[in-house]
Parts: C-alpha cells; structure tokens; sequence
C-alpha cells in the first residue's frame, strides 16, 4: 500500500527517568516467516505475537492474493491456512509491497517454482533499492525477470515449472538472498545448497525445522556454513502454534534510552536473543552497559529471554567489521549510544546501510551532526565522537528521516536525553516496524508530541470518515477500526433505519415527511439497538426517508456531536465524508460491484435465518443504489480528498488491513 504524503513530524525532549515493563512488539523478520511459511505446510498455523506493522500486513496481503488464507483473530492472533508445497495460484492484482524489502525479496523466491508470473511494486523508498542479489541466484533456478532500470521495482517475475536446484555463495552476507533461495528450493526436485561465508539471520532455517522440514547444515573447511534443503518434502497435515517473540531490533530503541536516561531501569520481556541478532548487546555491554539476561529459553525455535536495562555510563569502542551481519538494522541507535558515549567510537563493515531503506549510513552522519555530535563516514566505516565527561549531546536540530523508520525512532530516543529536544521531520514511518512507538515510550516516561499539537497546544479528536453502498463491506470494516483505535463508533446508517423502523412498526408511511421528521426527532440509544434494524424492508424504508432534507437536518447535529466527543470515532454511512463530518482526519468510499454486494447481503440474511431469494436482494439493492445516487440532498458518491477501494475480490481481513496501514502511518502518533 502507498504512505500517505503528508510528513508528520514530532519532537522528542528530555525524560526525567523510564521506568516499567514494556512488551516489545513481535519480531518483524520472524512474523514474515511465520506467515510464509506457514503456507507452506498443509493445516492451520495459529500465530500469537505476530508484529502488525506495515511491512508484515503486507506480507499477509500479499499471501491472500497468491491464494492463502490469512486470518486476524485477535490483536497480534493470526492464522494461516495453509496450501502446501506447490499449493499457491497466481495473483490477480500488482503485489504492493509497501515498504518491505523482507516481503519482497522473500516472496520472489517463493513464487519462483510457479509457472506464472507475479508483479511487484511498493512505495518509493523500496523502489529505489536494488534486487540484483536475489534476482541472480532466482535466474539460475529458472525464474525470468523484468524490472525497472538499474534492477529495481516495479518487476514481473516469471517463474517456472521446471525450476534447478543449485548451488550458491552469496557474495555478501544476506539472510534475505538467502531465504529466497531456501523459499525456492522448497518446491524445487533435487538438493538446494547455499552457502555463506559469514553468519547471517538463521529464523528461516529454524521455523522450517520448527514446522516439520528437514535442513542439512554444515561447516565447511574455510569455515562457511552449507545450508541444504531436500525439496517437495511431505510434511503431514496438523495444526500447528508459533509464538512470535519480541524484535531485538525494536528492544534496542528502549535499550538504549534505558541506558542513556538518568533514573532509568525497564524491563523487556520475551526478546529473541538468537545469536544471529545480538550484535548490539554484545556491544553495548562491552561499552559498559548494564544488560541482564533473565529466564532464558527456546521458544518455537527461537532463544529468547527477559532483559533487565539500567542507566549506565557508557565509553567507546571499536565495533568489528564481522559484527556487523548481526546488528546490520541497530547501527542508527548504537550511533546514538556512540554519542553519549565517553571517547570515540568506530563502527566498521557498514556498506550494506548504503542500500536500505535510505542510505543510512549518510542519514546516520547528517543527523547526528545536525544535532550538534561529531561524525563521519570514511569508507564503508562510521566513526562518533562521544560526548566529553560529563556532557551531554547539545540536540535541538531537525533530523530528516528520509522516510526510514530506524532513523526516525533513533533520534527520538536521543531527544530524551540530549540537552535540547529533538524534532525528526516525518514520522509515519515508524508505522512499518513498531506501530504502538510513541504510545508506549510516552507510559514509559518519554515525551514525544506532535510537532503540531505542540505548537497549537490543542488535541481534536480523531474521526475516520466511511461511505460507500449498501453491502459493501463499509460497517464491518468500521466496527473494527473502531475497535483496534479505542474510538466510538456510530453507524449512521442504523440512524435512517431507527427513523424507518419507527415509522413502519407505527403503521405509518415512509414516504411522508412529517412521519418522518417526527421519528427521527424521537429516536434513542434502545431503537440503535433494535434487531429489527437489519430486516430488508426496514432497510427500504431508511434509504426512503434519508432522501429527505428534513430528517437529514434533525439527525445532523447528532451525528457531529457523536463524532467530537471524548477521542473521537468512526461513523460510516452514505454522507459522513461530504456532509457529516467534511473535515474527518480520514475519509474512505468503500464500494464493490453490485452482485458481489448482493451476495454478501444474501449470505448475511441466510445466516440470521432469514429467507430471502437472492434475486429479491439483487433488485433491491439496484433500487437503493439509483435512489441514493439521484437525491438532491447528499447523493451518494465519495468526498473529494476520499480514499475509495473496490472491495469486490477483498475479504474483510484484507480490506481491514489496507484501511488500517493508511490510518496508522498518521495516526500512530497522533492518538499517543
């Protein structure tokens, strides 16, 4: 899905002390995983800590449209359904990536041993990152692929029925070329070998084990790791659990602010500690942090642990270039660490930040100088000056992030003890990794704000403005936003049904006006709550006595009153965007073609025991639809400056997730 446009900035200044337990999002790179490999075992795969950040719904979006059934069952419960080896189908729609290069990369070795082909794109900090080390190795097993200029997104990727299995050393460290060809090997005849020189992330090897499949590792003579994999394996149907455990990535943030903050001691629970992620730690108690390792054990595949962090005086090192693979994504916050640091510290073996989500290494250098420490890259290596003893870093500046999340969260944590708050100038990419940031650093002790709520010292309340068709997937989606931001929820279309439903249960007619106006001055909390509300002729009636100026007018100043009050809420109906509530934070037009929606009504009413000819509900919506379309007070179409998805081929998960990514990416914190 693309981001939003509008940058948000926000400001961090200095926090007394954090203090408390925190439960640090589920790890990114393992909730990928999980989702994918999960398809690929025949049964149902029960998640539990699954990370709901962007880059990992995309994931799940991109699964259901290869054919996969993925389910939220509850926040951060997920499951997955899976289709077995060789069990995906080609995708009708463009694969948006969003900004996950895991995703991408990921599935292109997936969809490698398909004879169809399956297009990529995502926003424009992914298409600007290269994809020649996965498509190289993907081109020898069989796949064609077609990019962009300079091996970039968009590409179509062809895969074959035919694939190689093969043999292949990466030529630089990449657990993400690596799982690829893992991923391909998988529904590939024969033995797939990679080989790396150094080390990388092993949560693709340790799920598949988990899940059933059979690896062969070996250390070979000059010291590099074979990872070989048998493909097209039985794996016997079951249901199956997998427990996501928390991102040391995201920990690093709350570590590292634990360390640098006066007063300060957090505890971190169930963190992944696999050997392969924790290059930081190991740093950062060489530096002379305070890091205790508490409960240790293997959670579905995974060591993991509890952490407890206290404030700590901190010195610099030399970080070794082979330490690298393991913290490749924690070098902007160890950056950070560098800078409050007594002396100097030098990171070798950086190259691989030159191809992130930004070139990091630069944006590491530009920020750090902005905010008043000294630094610079020399080659592929990042040398800080620390703070003299005693001082602190001056902060005050603005950081551009360049829309990468990591550089974003970095220096906020820095704003919390620097001597001058610190304002990074787009935050909605955090929205990718760590959705819930500001919320909880904020119950921690932080204080992070709005650069704009700052600045006007006033907070609106949050309002989601839904329109669409009847049947079109606009209340469901609704009930859960609602649900997932703690925002009232209002469906105004229960509004015209209660003014309906009074007039019908009362013998009267809805097409007379003062009938009309008269229910809809009377109607209550009890009559939004009547099960009548749902019966079709009920349903007519609504769509009758909504056409009228009148009724609209005495149900108007409700619903905006609804919408103001506390934090805000959802309202969906035929007008929210264009009439109710024109200046909503958010605005969406849900719609589908009339049959899907007919059929959607259909099934619902046959669930409630209702009896009804398909046909009937058929006609009756195309009834509704030219009524709502053709009044002269509020038709039916979107707001201008509304977001409209066709929900037609969408189940509800799906239009859920896509609605929910473009909230959050504003809203993460806005509602902190």
């Amino acid at each position: 899905m693309t981001h939003t446009n509008t940058p948000y900035p926000l400001r961090s200044s200095v926090a007394t002390q954090l203090k408390g337990d925190a439960t640090i999002p589920g790890d990114k790179s393992i909730s990928h995983r999980a989702l994918m490999l999960s398809s690929q075992v025949l049964g149902k795969t029960h998640i539990t800590g699954l990370l709901e950040g962007e880059d990992v719904l995309a994931t799940a979006g991109a699964l259901r449209s290869l054919g996969v059934s993925v389910a939220r069952i509850s926040p951060h419960t997920w499951e997955v359904q899976g289709v077995g080896i060789g069990g995906l189908t080609a995708s009708a729609d463009v694969l948006d990536m969003g900004n996950s290069g895991t995703s991408t990369r990921l599935l292109m070795g997936l969809v490698t041993p398909y004879p169809f082909t399956t297009f990529f794109t995502g926003d424009a900090s992914l298409r600007s990152r290269p994809m020649a080390r996965v498509s190289k190795p993907l081109e020898e097993i069989g796949a064609s692929l077609v990019t962009a200029e300079k091996n970039r997104l968009p590409l179509a990727l062809t895969g074959t029925k035919t694939p190689m299995p093969i043999t292949y050393r990466l030529p630089v460290a990449s657990a993400q070329v690596k799982s690829a060809v893992i991923l391909a090997g998988l529904n590939t005849r024969g033995t797939t070998t990679v080989i790396e020189p150094q080390p990388t992330r092993d949560h693709t090897e340790n799920m598949l084990r988990h899940l059933g499949f059979t690896l062969d590792i070996k250390i070979l003579e000059d010291g590099a790791r074979a990872i070989s994999i048998s493909g097209q394996q039985t794996i016997a149907p079951a249901d199956r659990q997998i427990s996501v455990p928390s991102d040391p990535s995201s920990a690093a943030f709350a570590i590292v602010a634990a360390l640098i903050c006066k007063n300060s001691s957090l505890s971190l629970h169930n963190v992944c500690i696999n050997p392969t992620r924790t290059g930081l730690f190991t740093t950062l108690i060489e530096m002379g942090a305070k890091i205790t390792f508490r409960n240790e054990r293997i959670v579905a595949g995974e060591p993991v642990a509890d952490l407890i962090v206290e404030s700590s005086r901190l010195k610099g090192i030399i970080v070794p270039a082979e330490r690298a693979p393991s913290m490749i994504d924690e070098y902007p916050i160890l950056a950070v660490a560098a800078a409050f640091a007594e002396g100097k510290t030098v990171m070798h073996g950086l190259a691989e930040l030159r191809v992130k989500e930004s070139d990091r290494l630069a944006a590491i250098v530009d920020a750090l100088n902005v905010c008043g420490v000294e630094a610079r890259a020399e080659g592929d290596s990042l040398i800080v000056n620390g703070a003299s003893k005693g001082e602190l870093p001056r902060g005050g500046g603005t950081v551009t992030t360049h829309f990468d999340h990591r550089i974003a969260m970095s220096f906020l944590v820095m704003g919390m003890a620097s001597q001058q708050p610190i304002t990074v100038d787009d935050a909605t990419a955090i929205a990718t990794s760590f959705p819930d940031f500001v919320r909880l650093f904020n119950q921690l002790g932080a204080d992070i704000e709005p650069l704009t709520a700052h600045a006007s010292g006033d907070h609106q309340p949050f309002v989601i403005a839904i329109d669409g068709p009847a049947a079109s997937g606009k209340g469901t989606l609704a009930r859960r936003l609602a649900e997932y931001f703690d925002l009232d929820y209002l469906d105004t279309g229960s509004l015209y049904r209660a003014v309906g439903m009074k007039v019908v249960y009362a013998g009267g007619d809805p097409s007379d006006l003062k009938t009309a106006v008269e229910a809809a001055k009377s109607i209550d909390a009890e009559d939004l709550a009547n099960p009548r509300l749902r019966q079709e002729h009920i349903g007519k009636a609504a769509s009758i006595v909504s056409a009228f100026p009148e009724v609209r007018a005495a149900l108007l100043e409700f619903q905006r009153q609804f919408a103001t009050r506390g934090r805000g809420a959802v309202l969906d109906g035929r007008d929210i965007g264009t009439v109710v509530c024109p200046d909503a934070d958010f605005k969406f037009f849900i719609t589908a073609t009339l049959y899907a929606r007919a059929k959607r009504r259909h099934r619902e009413l046959q669930g409630q025991g209702i009896e009804v000819v398909f046909e009937s509900v058929l006609e009756d919506l195309r009834e509704r639809d030219e009524r709502d379309q053709q009044r002269s007070v509020a038709p039916l179409k979107p707001a201008d400056d509304a977001t409209t998805l066709d929900t037609s081929t969408l189940d509800a998960d799906a239009v859920f997730e896509r609605i929910r990514s473009e909230v959050t990416s504003r809203k993460t914190a806005k509602v902190a």
